[in-house]
């Protein structure tokens, strides 16, 4: 038995009741784990069955399978579900960290980051895409992609540089409108393709 604080990245439908979730830890990168019966309503762990997710993961191995016992929830990140605009917004970041991470490989900065961007889009008073953008950035940098390696139009690059040097409560004061910081976004899902990374969600988001 293992105890883990991880992130829901994905939660897939497994048999009749049961899911298999995708866990992001710091520690240990990816981890695939089935959570059973969670498709009852009454189910005590049904609560960590949803992507966004952060909580503490009771885990056991068995016959080589890993298996959910326990779910302890730290944050829900209810907006990420009631907004529009934020749920797209997280299901980019999750997305992202689902696609550059990897099974048993530490990811400690991927995990921080992707875990400030769930916070930021969820509470944050600036428009969501903003903390996505500033994600995504961070993200492409520990993916060894250098943004100013390549050549973007002069507002995407003015926008990158203000999210980047923001400070967190600076982030809401921001003078883009939306339009603008999702043409941003969508620039920096061009550079991911340079990674060999598609990320599907991105084609959802319009200016």
């Amino acid at each position: 038995m293992r105890t883990v604080k991880a992130i829901c990245l994905n939660a897939l439908d497994w048999k009749e009741a049961d899911k298999l979730l995708i866990l992001l830890t710091a520690e240990n990168g990816k981890i695939v784990s089935r959570i059973r019966a969670v498709k009852n309503p009454k189910s005590k762990l049904k609560a960590g069955a949803a992507p966004n997710c952060y909580a503490e993961y009771t885990l056991h191995e068995q016959g080589g399978t890993s298996i959910v016992t326990g779910v302890e929830v730290i944050e829900q990140f209810f907006g990420t579900w009631t907004d529009p605009v934020k749920n797209l917004a997280a299901a980019v970041v999750t997305e992202a960290l689902e696609r550059v991470t990897a099974e048993g490989v530490a990811a400690d900065s991927e995990f921080a980051i992707g875990l400030r961007a769930l916070f930021g889009i969820n509470y944050g008073e600036g428009i969501p895409y903003v903390y996505l953008l500033r994600f995504l950035t961070e993200l492409l940098s520990e993916t060894g992609i250098d943004k100013d390696e390549y050549i973007l139009p002069g507002h995407v690059k003015s926008l990158i540089n203000a999210v980047m040097n923001a400070g967190e409560d600076e982030l809401g004061c921001l003078d883009y409108s939306p339009s603008e910081v999702v043409a941003a976004v969508q620039w920096t899902g061009r550079l991911f393709r340079v990674a060999g990374e598609e990320l599907k969600t991105l084609e959802l988001l319009k200016q």
